[in-house]
């Protein structure tokens, strides 16, 4: 007779983490969750650790985080006259990965957008820039993940060509995902998780990615349709956060502080950037923000904004929301017009795109979260600062309850 098949402990485990998942499901929405969400049952992020490296904090209790923007590899690409242009730039965009990443020697990676000027590629070539933009930390074995900004949507390229590229190519250390969203222009929205320890069910830290969409076509040609618009999908996207943030809570038994990415920053930035906060401010007053359409302001941001702010639950659990796209911008600021969130700009670490007089020395952003700061008495913190291709570092301080205090 033929052998008795058991079912492995950690199949059967899954088995009850699935059924356990879409009764909670159920019993927090009334009902599975439905389209436009890819999987209808748990938690989206938790992953398979015997495929994927369970991030964890170090023997010190600190993860450290570092978040390129704005690299634009790829631009004037095929010019004739600057044919030599543009892979100097990216040779260049490279080296200044690279100082920063042995500089600081990260636990993570994230590549906030425009990671190359998508107007200016062809389809055939078009992911092998990211080759080259991931080269440096996939060299030094470091975990990381992408969102995409409006260059990164273009006649010859989309974020989801993008985000399948890099799980095909670089599953091992990529966390990227399509959680949700509109294909192929809005899709790369995900989370990410952070433990304290290899052995801990729940996380310390939830690092969150959202997909700023717009699209910057090779001229003439005109914008698609359903890439027309500047700001993360108000459809599905607020939905997302707002289910799988009650799915963590009912697992987890609370919400564990978030990390936010995003390319493009919401139009609050607007409200905050006059406010005498350190780090460079060569976009300001008026830097470009999400939400506008035809140069005028749609309110079509503040879905996402008001999710994100759920995130907080009303206290400082949100660490910080950081952005690029604008490349003369590299500081933090928080007030009450933003709702207390901490809004950052990573700065400009490409020799692509647009220079301003104060992003000629490339620089990045750096989080570095300590477990000690987490728990926090007063709420959770996190320390931040910009790391230069000089090899120096300026404007540290500490994201939480006190930051800005004055002006909440």
């Amino acid at each position: 007779m033929p052998p008795v098949l058991y079912p492995s402990a950690a199949g059967l485990l899954w088995s009850c983490y699935e059924r356990t998942m879409h009764f909670l499901t159920v019993l927090l929405f009334g009902t599975a969750l439905s389209s436009p969400l890819p999987r209808q049952n748990g938690l989206l992020g938790v992953l398979d650790w015997s495929l994927k490296r369970k991030l964890t904090f170090n023997t010190d209790g600190e993860f450290k985080v570092v978040s390129f923007s704005d690299m634009h590899f790829g631009e004037r690409n095929g010019d004739g006259t600057f044919a030599s242009w543009g892979p100097e730039q990216d040779t260049n965009t490279t080296i200044v990965h690279s100082i920063i990443l042995d500089q600081e020697k990260p636990d993570y990676v994230v590549f906030n957008g425009d990671l190359m000027t998508g107007e200016n590629v062809f389809a055939f070539n078009a992911t092998g820039y990211l080759d080259q933009m991931y080269g440096p930390t996939i060299q030094r074995g470091i975990p990381f993940s992408s969102t995409h900004g409006n260059h990164d949507n273009s006649n010859n390229i989309t974020h989801l060509e993008e985000i399948e590229y890099e799980i095909a190519h670089y599953g091992g250390l990529s966390y990227t995902r399509a959680d949700v969203g509109p294909r192929p222009y809005g899709c790369g929205n995900y989370w990410v998780l952070v433990y304290a320890r290899e052995e801990d069910s729940a996380p310390a830290v939830v690092m969150w990615f959202f997909d700023s969409t717009s699209f910057v076509p090779d001229v003439p040609a005109p914008v698609p349709a359903e890439a027309n618009y500047y700001w993360i999908d108000e459809n599905t996207v607020p939905q997302y956060v707002e289910t799988q943030s009650g799915l963590m809570k009912a697992v987890w038994g609370s919400l564990p502080p978030s990390l936010v990415f995003v390319h493009i920053p919401f139009q609050h930035s607007d409200d905050l950037c006059t406010l005498p906060t350190v780090g460079d401010h060569d976009d300001d007053p008026d830097p470009a923000t999400q939400g506008f359409l035809n140069n005028a302001y749609t309110g079509l941001d503040l879905p996402a904004f008001q999710a994100i702010i759920g995130l907080a639950e009303g206290k400082n659990e949100v660490l910080a929301v950081t952005s690029g796209h604008d490349h003369g911008d590299s500081w933090c600021a928080r007030s009450y017009n933003a709702s207390g969130l901490a809004l950052c700009f990573d700065g400009h670490s490409g020799y692509g795109g647009y220079v301003t007089p104060h992003s000629e020395v490339r620089n990045r952003r750096v989080f570095n979260l300590r477990l000690e700061d987490l728990s926090a008495v007063n709420g959770p913190m996190v320390e931040t600062w910009n790391s230069y291709e000089n090899k120096t570092t300026n404007d540290y301080f500490v994201l939480g309850p006190d930051f800005m205090k004055e002006y909440l």
